[in-house]
């Protein structure tokens, strides 16, 4: 097995998954003729602001739903990031500053990418009238809980699972009416279940995996948790988040695959979707520095950091190979096209208009 450094340095073509060349026809012009929409994107970094405009030109994807990370959960702070990110999108003439479904296919003609804003974490607080505000901001889809609890419910490395508050269900209610997307992949059990009860439009965990292939780690979600997003219409994206998807000592693009068969069997290819969540540099020292600074704590969370890195999906730049492992594993034009838009532009109509 490579060192991540060793990784690194092959060609970009030599980290993809092998195809006969009938197949990587097949998976290329899926790629470069489809709308293709990521529901969890970093592009401006995580804990640390960064941006390269020419590196997210080459991830070729034209919906990205960018998380705005204030870690602090101060609602200032998140609408500063919020400008700061708009006005950078204001001065790419290749970026489009979006809020519906059309401004993603019209990013497709136009041979643009179109940017969305979601909050995560959420910056609510106890006042529900900032959801008002953030949505005149641009924002379109919310967290409701990050790993642990706040004034709406509990998140899903808290040692309770006490479900949603009434201000929870209050949020819920403001989203709906309001037209933002629900965000779960951070809530724990009992706050997605409530979640999924009291809303009255499909939710999502945008970000995610399915514990029954990965028990110990709380950030993937059960099978029950599953079928109440699908019920609702919603969509479960699947991320390319290192020492989450497996514990074993080498993971990649294979895992991810995994977990896209196992909820396509549990709940059906409509509810399938992509969340990447990952960034341009190192996804596991990313967290080992989130969890030195108390951002996250990685025992709580049942995540042990196994490998070192995702071959096959190591970065935003190897979204193609999502599509060349699709085709390997022998899903339809038809299956692949709602897995890389067709889910997320229904739901995001649905929702958000």
């Amino acid at each position: 097995m490579l060192s991540r450094n060793e990784y690194l340095k092959l060609p970009l073509e030599q980290r993809f998954i092998p195809l006969d060349e009938a197949k990587a026809a097949r998976a290329n012009r899926l790629f470069d003729n489809l709308p293709t929409v990521d529901l969890h994107t970093h592009i401006f970094g995580s804990l640390h602001f960064s941006f390269d405009y020419e590196q997210v030109r080459q991830i070729g994807v034209t919906g990205l739903f960018e998380a705005v990370p204030a870690v602090s959960e101060d609602f200032d702070e998140s609408m500063r990031l919020l400008g700061t990110y708009k006005n950078l999108v204001a001065h790419q003439s290749g970026l489009i500053s979006a809020t519906r479904a059309e401004d993603i296919r019209r990013a497709k003609r136009e041979r643009k990418q179109a940017v969305l804003f979601q909050l995560e974490p959420q910056t609510v607080g106890r006042d529900p009238n900032r959801i008002d505000v953030a949505y005149g901001l641009g924002i379109r889809m919310m967290l409701m809980t990050f790993n642990t609890k706040n004034y709406l419910g509990d998140g899903c490395s808290e040692r309770t699972d006490c479900g949603l508050s009434y201000l929870g269900i209050e949020v819920v209610r403001r989203l709906n009416e309001l037209g933002v997307l629900i965000d779960l992949s951070h809530c724990g059990i009992q706050t997605s279940l409530d979640t999924c009860k009291h809303s009255k439009a499909p939710v999502l965990f945008n970000h995610t995996g399915a514990r029954a292939l990965n028990p110990p780690c709380k950030r993937l979600k059960t099978d029950e948790q599953i079928r109440a997003v699908a019920d609702t219409g919603g969509l479960i994206g699947i991320c390319a988040i290192p020492n989450q998807l497996s514990r074993n000592p080498e993971q990649g693009v294979e895992d991810m695959l995994n977990h896209i068969e196992h909820i396509a069997k549990l709940v059906g290819i409509d509810h399938v979707a992509i969340g990447l969540d990952n960034v341009f540099g190192d996804q596991v020292g990313h967290h080992r520095q989130m969890a030195a600074t108390n951002i996250v704590n990685l025992e709580r969370s049942g995540i042990v950091l196994a490998a070192d890195y995702m071959y096959g999906i190591e970065s935003p730049l190897e979204w193609r190979n999502i599509v060349r492992g699709l085709v390997s594993r022998g899903f339809t034009d038809e299956e692949i096209t709602k897995i890389v838009s067709g889910n997320a532009l229904r739901v995001i109509e649905q929702v958000v208009g």
